[in-house]
């Protein structure tokens, strides 16, 4: 189970960059505005996939499950970063824009 929760992670992360790609280069939406959306989503993202991975744990193994709430931070984590990704290129971007005019 921990493997489709994965998967549907990689692709929620995937569409959303190709959402907000997709709106920058049609003028709709800044890529600093998309970083920040982004990173605002991250600990949503992280909460709901640890939450996801705890409630799937196989408690009859013994474990206490805190890997997977070191999965779900780690994904958020991921989620952040790539936040961050999005905003520092944003603002290169900018940067580039006001040097030229």
């Amino acid at each position: 189970m921990e493997n489709l929760i994965l998967i549907l992670y990689v692709l929620i992360l995937v569409s959303l960059n190709v959402v907000f790609f997709t709106l920058f280069r049609k003028g709709i939406l800044n890529l600093m505005v998309s970083g920040i959306i982004m990173m605002v989503l991250a600990p949503v993202i992280g909460f709901s996939s640890g939450a996801l991975l705890l409630h799937f744990y196989d408690w009859s193994s013994g474990g206490t499950g805190e890997g997977a709430g070191y999965g779900g931070a780690f994904l958020g984590f991921i989620t952040i970063a790539n936040g961050i990704l999005i905003l520092v290129i944003g603002v290169i971007r900018w940067i580039l824009n006001f040097v030229k005019k």
